[in-house]
């Protein structure tokens, strides 16, 4: 049985470009920001050419002007920049023009070009023909944009599908608060005292930290190519998204590709379609009799939602190891995320298990449980004490292996509270030394 979780998604990066106006180098320093709460993420976004000063004061000084509010014009600028928009989502036969989309922006305006790029790769949440560039940008859509653009350019974030408990998100649809929950989850964009505030406009500091925070992750999940001999092999997503009457789906599913062997490779897969099914039918069990009841005592109805996310971990010609997040939201003040690891062997299509990984007269469950015990020690205090604390690992542990690690989890509620999130311990595979069984990969 799957347990129950909550609604997720989002990100993106950006950068802002004023007509006319020079950039600022490494050294440069500028003369506002000097003691601001913002000066270390403005620095970086300067030496990254992310983001630019707006000129110089009357004594010659580079000034940045870190409270000034961000437009949706400059945003669109930032974030075609940052991600490298392309006309490559355009199925026109013609070139398009973005008179084509709105008929607020003129064709001679400096920032046309973008804004045409982001509508091209449908960045922000358009709705019309207006697109209102002089308007300031509210943090909700900039959320919005940062998840568009991230799922624009194909770019996998990993990330705890965990719903944060805002004070100011109450009336958000699920489609807002899930861009919402994606860059709070990241790290992007963060509240303050229990508010995330949705409708406040953006200031440039506040952009400054949002576009490193952006950059960082952006070049960390960026994926190499793969060596030759695993070109064949290869782990795609299949995409299922429907809204439903009081139900949204929003499913990603692993599709291996490239096996020798095509029924092993079919069987891989349909185990994972499977699954989804039994997620969604699940999900959607309570759905009847929760609008009855809510209809019945007059209390508003909120859309279920049935989620997945994939995260690939470690692939080989012989073994694959990935996680999905399925995450659900059935009522109440938040939902559950119940992650699910598989470690797969390529040639048989069977399940390792921990206790696969090791020569068989190795203790490793009293080693990795000593590692776990210490560095619960070294915490800050967030996890369950006594007999609702860690106790031991179990040989059907939950794990996965990334590049260079073995990575035990525990889900929710499991070693911490529910706020914790799922909590990860990383074991380099070398420390194990010879009683690793490092052919298995």
């Amino acid at each position: 049985m799957f347990k129950r979780f909550t609604a997720i998604s989002a990100v993106i990066t950006f950068t802002l470009c004023m007509p006319g106006i020079a950039s600022a180098s490494s050294d440069q320093i500028f003369s506002d920001t000097r003691d601001h709460w913002a000066q270390t993420y403005i620095a970086k976004a300067a030496e990254q050419q992310l983001m630019m000063g707006i000129g110089k004061n009357e004594r010659g000084e580079m000034i940045f002007a870190p409270n000034q509010l961000v437009t949706r014009s400059q945003a669109a600028s930032v974030l075609a920049r940052a991600f490298a928009l392309n006309h490559d989502k355009q199925q026109d036969v013609k070139e398009p023009a973005v008179s084509d989309f709105f008929q607020d922006v003129k064709e001679d305006t400096w920032y046309a070009q973008s804004v045409l790029l982001c509508a091209i790769n449908e960045v922000f949440p358009f709705q019309g023909d207006l697109f209102y560039p002089d308007r300031p940008i509210i943090r909700l859509e900039m959320a919005q944009a940062i998840q568009n653009a991230f799922t624009a350019k194909g770019i996998s974030v990993p990330m705890i599908m965990l719903m944060p408990e805002f004070k100011d998100t109450e009336g958000l649809s699920n489609q807002e608060m899930n861009a919402v929950v994606f860059v709070h989850n990241t790290g992007i964009m963060k509240g303050d005292d229990g508010y995330f505030r949705p409708q406040d406009s953006l200031t440039r500091a506040e952009l400054a930290r949002i576009i490193t925070a952006c950059k960082e992750i952006i070049d960390l999940n960026a994926q190499p190519p793969a060596p030759d001999s695993q070109q064949d092999l290869r782990l795609e997503k299949k995409i299922i998204k429907e809204k439903q009457e009081n139900m949204e789906v929003d499913l990603e599913l692993p599709v291996i590709t490239g096996m020798p062997d095509q029924s092993l490779q079919e069987q891989i897969n349909s185990r994972w379609v499977k699954e989804a099914e039994d997620f969604r039918q699940e999900v959607a069990s309570t759905l009847e009799e929760y609008v009855n009841n809510a209809k019945q005592y007059g209390y508003p109805v909120h859309d279920y939602v049935a989620m997945s996310r994939v995260q690939e971990s470690f692939c080989s010609d012989r073994f694959l190891s990935l996680y999905i997040e399925y995450y659900s939201y059935t009522g109440g003040a938040h939902g559950f995320t119940d992650r699910r690891a598989y470690n797969i062997d390529l040639t048989t299509g069977g399940e390792l298990r921990l206790s696969d990984l090791f020569a068989p007269d190795y203790d490793y469950i009293s080693i990795i449980n000593q590692e776990i015990k210490k560095q619960i020690e070294a915490s800050d205090g967030i996890f369950f004490d006594g007999e609702l604390g860690f106790q031991s690992i179990t040989e059907n542990q939950p794990f996965y292996i990334e590049e260079g690690n073995l990575v035990i989890y525990f889900g929710l509620y499991e070693i911490a509270p529910y706020v914790a999130g799922i909590q990860e311990f990383r074991f380099p595979l070398d420390s194990f030394g010879d009683n690793f069984i490092a052919g298995l990969f």
